[in-house]
Order: C-alpha cells, then sequence, then structure tokens
C-alpha cells in the first residue's frame, strides 16, 4: 500500500516536472525567435522561469538555438526520487520559426 502511495507520487511529480520544463522552454523560445533574440537571452529567461518554479527539476540544463528559419530550446533535467533508486529523466524540446524582417 505504501509503495503503491509512493508510485503514484512519482508519477504526479513527473508529469508537473514535464510540465514546468515545457513552460519554462517556451518562454526561452519567446526570447529567442524575435528579430533580434539570442540564445544566450532565451537561456536566461528559461533559467528564471524554472528558478521561480523552485528548483525542483535537479541537474537541469538549458540550451538554445536559433538560425535564420527556426528557433529551439531544449530543458532537460532529473525529476526529484521519491521510490529509492529510481532515476528518471525530462527532456523537452520545443520549437519555432523564426522571425525576421524580409524585403
Amino acid at each position: 500500500m505504501v509503495f503503491m502511495l509512493m508510485a503514484i507520487m512519482q508519477i504526479a511529480i513527473y508529469f508537473h516536472l514535464r510540465s514546468v520544463a515545457t513552460t519554462a522552454a517556451h518562454h526561452g523560445l519567446d526570447r529567442v525567435r524575435v528579430v533580434n533574440g539570442t540564445s544566450q537571452s532565451g537561456i536566461a529567461a528559461a533559467n528564471e522561469f524554472l528558478d521561480q518554479a523552485g528548483n525542483s527539476l535537479e541537474a537541469r540544463t538549458v540550451d538554445a538555438t536559433r538560425t535564420q528559419q527556426t528557433s529551439t530550446v531544449t530543458v532537460t533535467g532529473r525529476v526529484i526520487a521519491v521510490i529509492p533508486l529510481l532515476d528518471l529523466h525530462v527532456s523537452v524540446t520545443v520549437e519555432a520559426p523564426s522571425e525576421r524582417v524580409t524585403p
């Protein structure tokens, strides 16, 4: 019974942190894809959101790239373990067209 409760909690934490990572990636993407956006500003925005979300995503990394056609932000991290020896990871990548001025 206790293990089932721990498993339910672990599943809930996993999906919550996946949602947090997705939202952070979207916040970063909003900064990367604008006309004068940079990868550094997107990484900073995603990290700022993750800090405000409570640092619950362990060993997190944020990566952002911008080309003339597409902008991409990836957030990865490890999920807090309620069940001992369980090692779950979250990786979310969002992509959108880069804004650019065309004649």
